[in-house]
């Protein structure tokens, strides 16, 4: 249990609100800005759901009257979508009327295979009437290209990401490599047809990769990264004055989360125990 403590902290901003405020004023001192967000997920009951929307209003007010570098990740699951689909795009539209007052932004991410056509649905509605909104999707997927595509027609901003749920080998790749060269694949569509995305991964090749495409397509883009890992890199590409935000989660579910990555993806055993030693 202490190992798991240990690790948790590495990648886990703490359990309280104020501590996921003070690590984003700590990393923003690193020009490095910070997507927080609240651990919890697949929400059942009504209240639950109604306590997590007044504590993300509340996290809005916080970063505005901190002067924070920050923005919110959500997650629809815990915004209602086990309860109603028109329930949770009302409390994900509430949300976006308060980030609209405090002239933020805020990240929706993408959950297991079951819920990415209605996730979509809801962005596409979100879209039409809020620009400063993203939708994170996963290559690891056999449909994100076509699914990236068709957003992007429509103005959407895109969080590009491998993918951390299991899926079954008809709608998704078994092979990490086959789902990293749809990942390099989908970024080279968001370079070239898109614009104001999020390249997240931990990849030094697909970094790699970014940062040439950046070098012949002139647009707008950012680096996300989990808290806690590769913190060496995070710094020198922000020192490089390129755009570096943090994914920074807190809550006190915090152990469902860990526990729930390393079941998702045994090689995150790995990259925690390197994050643990530097690396």
């Amino acid at each position: 249990m202490g190992i798991l403590v240990r690790l948790a902290n590495k990648w886990v901003a703490g359990i309280e609100m104020e501590d996921a405020l003070i690590r984003a004023e700590q990393i923003n001192k690193s020009n490095v800005g910070a997507i927080l967000n609240i651990l919890g997920e697949h929400y059942e009951d009504r209240k639950s759901v109604e306590v997590t929307i007044a504590e993300y209003y509340m996290l809005l007010d916080k970063i505005k009257e901190c002067g924070l570098d920050a923005c919110i990740s959500v997650k629809p699951s815990q915004c209602g979508l086990m309860i109603d689909e028109k329930y949770c795009m009302e409390n994900i539209q509430k949300l976006l009327a308060k980030v609209k007052e405090h002239k933020g932004f805020l990240w929706i991410d993408m959950e297991n295979s079951e819920y990415t056509d209605v996730t979509i649905k809801i962005y596409e509605q979100c879209l039409k009437s809020y620009s400063f909104v993203g939708l994170a999707v996963q290559t690891n997927l056999k449909r994100t290209e076509q699914d990236t595509k068709r957003l992007l027609k429509k103005g959407g901003r895109i969080r590009l990401c491998k993918g951390a749920y299991r899926e079954d080998v008809s709608i998704s790749y078994p092979k990490r490599s086959d789902t990293t060269a749809n990942y390099q694949k989908i970024m080279k569509v968001l370079f070239e047809e898109g614009d104001n995305f999020a390249i997240a991964t931990h990849d030094m090749m697909m970094i790699e990769a970014a940062l040439s495409l950046s070098k012949s397509h002139n647009k707008n883009f950012e680096f996300q990264m989990l808290q806690g890992v590769r913190e060496s890199t995070v710094r020198e590409l922000a020192k490089d004055g390129y755009r570096v935000l943090e994914y920074v989660p807190y809550g006190p579910r915090w152990l469902a989360y860990f526990l729930r990555r390393l079941r998702e993806r045994p090689r995150n055993v790995i990259t925690m125990f390197r994050s643990l030693m530097g690396g």
